[in-house]
């Protein structure tokens, strides 16, 4: 397995541990105040789904352009295939439609397929390595745009998030 492979696969691990640990702690001060503990598995769907998508958008189209669509679909699934057992608990936790988290998970899933792509359209009409470099940092930040507006604007977003 080479190396950033094994990145991604850590980076996904470290994002599905994080969010049960935050999950974790959010619902025992749910019950211990005698709180709904669905909303806190809620937010940490959102939240992971966030964290995901926003990985994905980073990494993605760099690994497409340097190593291939093939790799760049591997390190997706090394990316986002950790967080599935724990979506899958924290959507039976939460009060959330089962179709809403498939739906989002579905999207992720298309994301991880259509990023590379795009990155290596871009990359082959962009040959030259000095004309490419702007375009990763204008991918890097359009992926950051588009996680903060997703992040910001979840109330106009109701049917993928809750």
């Amino acid at each position: 397995m080479p190396a950033s492979r094994r990145v991604a696969a850590v980076t996904g691990v470290a994002l599905a541990a994080a969010a049960a640990l935050w999950w974790l702690a959010a619902s025992r001060l749910a019950l211990e105040r005698g709180a709904d503990a669905a909303r806190a598995a809620a937010l940490m769907l959102q939240a992971l789904a966030l964290a995901r998508a926003l990985a994905l958008a980073l990494w993605l189209p760099r690994t497409a352009v340097a190593q291939g669509l093939r790799a760049a679909w591997l390190e997706a699934l090394a990316l986002a295939a950790p967080a599935w057992p724990l979506v899958a608990l924290a959507a039976s936790a939460s009060t959330l439609p089962a179709l809403r988290v498939l739906l989002v998970e579905a999207l992720l899933v298309v994301a991880a397929a259509v990023l590379p792509l795009a990155a290596r359209a871009l990359g082959r009409l962009l040959p030259r390595r000095a004309q490419a470099e702007p375009a990763d940092l204008a991918a890097l930040f359009g992926g950051a745009l588009l996680a903060a507006a997703l992040w910001y604007g979840h109330g106009r977003w109701p049917l993928l998030v809750g």
